[in-house]
């Protein structure tokens, strides 16, 4: 028996060639519609970005906060006086001189004499250094205690904005769950038609060969086939882009493969066997009014804090400095320092601002009445909504079991007008009417099923029961 040897060295670099090649795929995760609406609100860009905007309003917070707490703070300055400061003074000096020399006789005494003459003085050293601290305390300010109010109710906002994109994502994300089945459902029914329909040209061109099938029949089927063909090819890239869609809702990257764990069937049946719509709609649950109303409360803090402008404030300080000078650069010696010391209040009263503060508290109230009104519009555009969505939910039910049963009878009528023209008892013409009446009652069909689990979608973000 012939036995290849192989060098050592090569059998080594094909096992390791071997250890790092990847023994199977890339393994897909698979999702439930639950699960992806679970995973996108952890890993959605929306959310993200949401989440990062509410940790950054609680950072806006607490910042305000530390305004009204203790303040410390410390400085140090050293100056070197390449030349010091000269001062001029009145000559003093010179009739001090002469009154004391008259008085020992060494000048015959007389009247003193002035001058106008001015003396140049140089005070202090060349180096000078002072540090210190001081330390302030708020001790009263109504804008301040007003305004946190104001930072509390922002928190609140952001909160809501936060829960406002989580629910806004899981509508997206079931949306997209949605459309993807739907897709996937649309090519099973075209390619199931398609296989059958390439069978009959098979079978009638076979015919045909016998001089018993009419050569425009055979075109009729060749183009019908043809014409399915394409829409199979557009529905499968079709496919690929709502998945696409998909996976950017839930914030996976789009060359991740992912498998969709729910049917079409049971997430229809949970539309269906769902009381929604006798479900009370709560005005006050719905994302989109309570940022309405916390955008009103939040104006009337805003005029608060500026009726606050009015009231005075009051703080407190104390500052303590140590200063030295030296005429060389030797402060860490024996030399002397001198301290200073203040303890103070600073009392602030506003008296007249020219209508300043008066018309900003004018435009709050204006701003207000415009909220009021908006709050009112919001509140009777989504009562009108929720009403219209359960009203559509009910007509798409109906109209989803109607085209169910359309479907199965064009089929059945479809298949025994196939029957009849293998058996030469229908027409190519009769054969593509009810081929064209099949594919109508198939899109029907399709269309409903999106609308009807679109509308049940939009209900439930609507009542917040995603």
């Amino acid at each position: 028996m012939f036995k290849l040897k192989l060098p050592f060295s090569i059998v080594s670099l094909l096992l390791l060639l071997l250890y790092f090649v990847p023994v199977n795929a890339q393994e897909a995760k698979s999702f439930t519609m639950k699960e992806a609406m679970d995973y996108a609100v952890a890993n959605s860009y929306k959310t993200k970005s949401a989440a990062l905007d509410f940790k950054s309003t609680m950072a806006q917070r607490r910042g305000y906060i530390s305004i009204g707490l203790p303040q410390v703070s410390a400085s140090a300055s050293y100056q070197y006086f390449a030349n010091i400061p000269t001062q001029l003074i009145p000559d003093f000096l010179s009739p001090v001189i002469q009154g004391a020399l008259m008085q020992y006789g060494v000048i015959p005494a007389g009247p003193i004499a002035t001058s106008d003459k001015m003396l140049p003085l140089q005070f202090g050293a060349k180096n000078s250094f002072s540090a210190g601290a001081t330390a302030s305390q708020l001790i009263f300010d109504g804008q301040f205690i007003v305004g946190l109010g104001a930072a509390k109710m922002m928190v609140d906002m952001s909160k809501l904005n936060a829960d406002k994109s989580i629910n806004d994502t899981k509508a997206s994300v079931a949306q997209a769950y949605i459309l993807v089945l739907i897709a996937q459902e649309n090519l099973r029914i075209l390619d199931s038609t398609y296989i059958n329909m390439n069978e009959i040209l098979t079978q009638t061109k076979a015919i045909q060969v016998n001089g018993f099938m009419d050569e425009t029949d055979i075109e009729q089927l060749t183009l019908n086939v043809s014409i399915l063909k394409n829409k199979l090819d557009f529905t499968r890239r079709n496919i690929a882009l709502v998945m696409d869609m998909l996976k950017f809702q839930m914030g996976i990257d789009i060359d991740e493969p992912i498998v969709l764990k729910e049917s079409l069937k049971s997430i229809i049946d949970q539309a269906l066997a769902s009381s929604i719509v006798d479900k009370q709609f709560d005005i006050n649950s719905n994302f989109d009014f309570k940022i309405i109303k916390q955008s009103q409360s939040l104006l009337y803090q805003t005029m608060k804090v500026h009726q606050a402008e009015y009231y005075p404030s009051m703080a407190m300080y104390f500052n303590t400095q140590e200063n030295a000078q030296r005429d060389k650069f030797d402060f860490f010696g024996k030399g002397q320092w001198f301290n200073t010391s203040v303890v103070g209040v600073n009392l602030s009263i506003p008296i007249w601002s020219s209508g300043i503060r008066h018309y900003k508290i004018q435009q709050d109230k204006f701003s207000i009445s415009k909220q009021e009104i908006i709050a009112k519009q919001v509140e009777e555009g989504l009562k009108i909504d929720v009403q219209n969505s359960k009203t559509s939910l009910k007509m798409y039910i109906d109209q989803y079991f109607n085209d169910k049963n359309n479907l199965a009878l064009s089929g059945k009528i479809y298949s025994k007008t196939q029957t009849k023209f293998k058996q030469g008892m229908a027409t190519g013409l009769d054969l593509n009417q009810t081929y064209l009446q099949l594919l109508t009652q198939e899109g029907s069909y399709i269309n409903t099923m999106l609308q009807l689990l679109n509308t049940y979608t939009n209900l439930s973000k609507a009542l917040n029961t995603l």
